[in-house]
């Protein structure tokens, strides 16, 4: 777990109260807020394209999707009631014909079929998944985790949104993750814990922590399916940063806009080795882009990503 901007931790543990108390001001004070752990906490992020999973998800556990069924995708979708054009990410086509199928709109990110795939699956429906996977639910690890948010109430045109991660739709980085590791783990969400073991002075063993299932977020059926999907991404989709030699990498990008000045935070998440999952990350670069130019989850954060299932993994 990593969080930037940090801090020495050595300047809040001295004996002299006032430079304690100094230095305590000084980082609440820090704009860049450094005491705030972003990966549980704080404000949570809008989570962009990564959600997409949860909507893949819940469309294969509906019984009424698999990865060949065809979804609405074409260049533009007119948000619900509105005169409200949602394109794709630089205006490109997800498929010739308008009608790509659940498995392309995964490899590609395509919008208009997300937004589209939202509204006929309906909110109920999302919600439940997006709960299987942890949303709504405290944590803690040992630290307090922020839930992660689906809106309760919604019209047609924001329950779009939220199929593209949009909206209302909050999340921290370590719900990322886990959305990646229970695909990884067969559809299975795992309890998250830091500290494997506190061992006394003497070294014996006075608390472990040891696997605990959570739940179940979708059947081993959806998790393969899910898994083929994001390997497709980084071979071939949006992630294609991400990539190892030699090494099957499953992913997902993001890149989720905030305010309205054209500001967007980069994402990406995934797990490797594909066919044997050994670690699934999520990264979050805050504030990538401030005039959406460029600089999306599958540029900025798939290498950050890259780097740490490298350092992860077994070979």
């Amino acid at each position: 777990m990593v969080s930037r901007p940090s801090y020495d931790p050595n300047a809040l543990a001295s004996h002299q109260l006032a430079a304690v108390d100094e230095a305590y001001t000084s980082l609440s004070e820090d704009p860049a807020e450094p005491l705030v752990n972003r990966a549980i906490g704080g404000d949570l992020y809008p989570p962009g394209s990564t959600f997409k999973l949860v909507l893949a998800a819940a469309a294969l556990e509906s019984g009424e999707y698999s990865p060949d069924t065809e979804l609405e995708g074409g260049l533009t979708y007119t948000l619900p009631n509105t005169e409200t054009e949602l394109p794709n990410f630089g205006g490109a086509a997800c498929d010739p014909e308008g009608r790509p199928t659940l498995a392309e709109s995964v490899q590609v990110s395509c919008n208009t079929s997300f937004a589209w795939l939202a509204g006929e699956l309906g909110a109920d429906s999302v919600r439940e998944q997006a709960e299987a996977f942890g949303f709504g639910q405290p944590l803690e690890v040992p630290m307090s985790v922020t839930p992660s948010i689906y809106p309760d109430e919604m019209d047609d045109a924001q329950l779009a949104l939220t199929g593209i991660g949009q909206f209302e739709v909050r999340e921290t980085p370590l719900q990322v993750a886990m959305i990646s590791a229970a695909i990884a783990n067969g559809g299975v969400t795992m309890t998250p814990y830091l500290v494997e073991e506190v061992r006394g002075s003497d070294l014996e063993v006075i608390e472990r922590n040891e696997p605990r299932t959570r739940s179940r977020a979708v059947s081993q059926e959806s998790a393969e399916q899910l898994t083929e999907m994001m390997t497709q991404v980084v071979e071939r989709g949006s992630g294609q940063s991400a990539a190892l030699p030699g090494i099957e990498v499953a992913g997902k990008t993001g890149t989720a806009e905030f305010g309205e000045s054209g500001a967007a935070h980069a994402w990406f998440t995934g797990f490797a080795p594909a066919d044997d999952p050994q670690i699934a990350v999520a990264v979050v670069v805050e504030s990538a882009t401030d005039n959406w130019v460029g600089e999306t989850g599958g540029l900025v954060a798939a290498p950050v990503a890259r780097a740490m299932l490298e350092a992860g993994v077994q070979r």
